[in-house]
Parts: C-alpha cells; structure tokens; sequence
C-alpha cells in the first residue's frame, strides 16, 4: 500500500502513470457499456428538460386556479410529518459526516433544500404574530444553515475532485462547472 507521503513525492507524471496502471487493473468495459451510458445519459435530458418546460404551464395554471385562501385538512400532520423528515435528513448527515463519508455531500444538499423549503412554507403561510418569528427564524437559522450545508457539499465535492485529478496527473484547477461528470469528457464528435 502507498503511503499518503510517497504519494505525495510523486511527480505529477508519476502518478499519472500510477493511475493508468491502476486502471489496467479494474475489468475492461465492454464496448456496449459507454453506448448504453449514453443512451442513459441523454434518456435523463430528456426527461429532466421536458419536465421543467412543463413546470412553466403548470405554475400559471396554479397562479390562475388556486383560491386566495384554503383551509388545509390534516395540517399538523403535514408540519410533524416535514420536520421528522428534516430532522432526519440532518442526523444523516452528521452521521455521515462522523463517518468521513461520502454520502454526507448528498444527505447535506438534501438538508438544505428541505431547510430552504421549511423557511419559505413557513414565512408564507404565517400570519400575525407567527409570521415574525417565522421571518426571524428564516433569516437567522434555517437559510443561514442551508447556505452553510450547500457550501461544505460544494467544497467537499471540489476537494475530492482536486484529489483524484492530482492522482491521475491533471490539473486540479479545473472549475466545477467546467468539470465534466465523473472527470470523462464526453466524445468528441465527428464533423461529417
């Protein structure tokens, strides 16, 4: 086993080397395989553009229809039940986190989306003295946190990113918008 500093003494070329013939030793993929992750690929494109082009109709209709004003059956129901799921979400992550793993990048994006979604429910359908607290508590806690989770998730997902590249003897300066999935940039295409 390579210890992190022999690791590290490499030069970039070598563990570039290191990596290919690390490589060399995982199953070959079979020529089907990148053919059926393509289909895969574009198949989820697909049907992600598609459904948020209908988001647009469907958000006027709502816009349109929704009365002004709607007494919710099973309320308390619908709270307890969101923040199980919440409180849930971040033990998680704080497990995962514990643990150094890296499911905790996802359990945090999962926690800071649904901390976003409790700070605006709440803050919109409060009303009197409730809508104060609801505002306070947004502000100084739920959105704080969320932009703190979606911030460690990004810089663990660029520190990962960073690490593998340096081992495979890239550039680890390389945005992650500018990242291809799974660091394999797609094929070029041929002109005809």
């Amino acid at each position: 086993m390579i210890a992190d500093a022999e690791l590290r003494a490499l030069d970039p070329q070598e563990r570039a080397d290191l990596a290919r013939r690390l490589a060399d030793l995982t199953p070959p993929v079979t020529r089907r395989e990148p053919a059926m992750a393509e289909r895969a690929r574009r198949r989820f494109v697909i049907i992600i553009g598609v459904a948020s082009v209908l988001m647009i109709p469907w958000v006027i209709a709502l816009a349109v229809t929704l009365p002004p004003r709607y007494l919710a059956g099973h309320w308390r129901l619908t709270w307890v039940g969101f923040d199980l799921v919440l409180g849930a979400a971040l033990a998680v992550t704080a497990w995962a986190a514990l643990r150094r793993r890296q499911i905790m990048i996802l359990a945090a994006v999962v926690s800071g989306t649904l901390l976003a979604c409790d700070a605006w429910f709440d803050m919109v359908t409060a009303s009197g003295h409730d809508r104060w607290v609801s505002l306070a508590t947004a502000l100084l806690i739920e959105l704080p946190l969320a932009a703190w989770l979606f911030i460690v998730s990004y810089h663990i997902v660029r520190l990962s990113m960073r690490r593998l590249l340096i081992l495979s003897g890239q550039s680890p300066d390389v945005s992650l918008w500018k990242l291809p999935l799974l660091g394999v940039p797609p094929p070029r295409r041929r002109r005809s």
